[in-house]
């Protein structure tokens, strides 16, 4: 790819009020326990899974 195939790349400078920037990092925060708890779930379930697996095949105990 050569510099003319290239799309300019304008980086916008935000200026961001306390309050604004307050309630991005609370939601951001909000999305990462999201995700967390999610995840959680997520190996909780696969966790599940094999240990049912391995108990009605027997090898377990």
């Amino acid at each position: 790819m050569t510099e003319v195939d290239r799309a300019p790349v304008i980086l916008a400078e935000t200026k961001w009020t306390a309050e604004q920037r307050a309630e991005f990092d609370r939601r951001r925060r909000s999305r990462n326990w999201a995700l967390f708890g999610a995840m959680i779930g997520l190996c909780l379930l696969i966790y599940a899974i094999a240990v049912v697996k391995l108990y009605h095949a027997g090898h377990m105990w």
